[in-house]
C-alpha cells in the first residue's frame, strides 16, 4: 500500500472515531463527516481527548499541560534541569519550543494560555 493512501485512510479513520466520541459524549449535535475537523485535544466537565494529528507542530508535547476550566486558562509547562550558567538560553529555549503549539490551543479553546519554563 501507497504511504499516501495510508496516511489518507488513517486520517479519514481517526476523524470518523473522533466524530463518534464527539457525538457520544454530548459534544457534537451535526452527525455530518464531511463538516467535521479533528481538533488534537478535545475536553469538557467530563471528558479530554487528545489526538495524534499531522499538524506539522515538532513540539506538541510538553511535560505537563493544564487547563484550569472555570479561569479559561491553559498553561503549558517545560521541566528542564539545568547549571546555572545555561540557566537564561535555557529558559528562553523552552519558552520559545511551545509558541505555536500555544497559539494553536489559544485559537482552539479561546482563552488564555502560558508558556511556564520550569528550571
Amino acid at each position: 500500500m501507497l504511504s499516501f493512501d495510508y496516511t489518507r485512510r488513517y486520517n479519514e479513520v481517526v476523524r470518523c472515531i473522533h466524530l463518534q466520541l464527539w457525538l457520544t459524549y454530548n459534544l457534537k449535535s451535526s452527525k455530518k463527516i464531511n463538516n467535521h475537523f479533528v481538533q488534537e485535544i478535545v475536553s469538557n466537565d467530563k471528558l479530554e481527548i487528545r489526538i495524534k494529528t499531522d499538524v506539522k507542530i515538532q513540539f506538541n508535547k510538553p511535560d505537563i499541560f493544564v487547563y484550569d476550566k472555570i479561569k479559561k486558562e491553559i498553561s503549558i509547562i517545560e521541566i528542564e534541569i539545568t547549571s546555572l550558567d545555561n540557566l537564561q538560553t535555557v529558559e528562553l529555549e523552552k519558552t520559545w519550543k511551545y509558541v505555536l503549539l500555544a497559539n494553536e490551543v489559544e485559537l482552539m479553546y479561546k482563552c488564555k494560555v502560558g508558556i511556564i519554563p520550569f528550571l
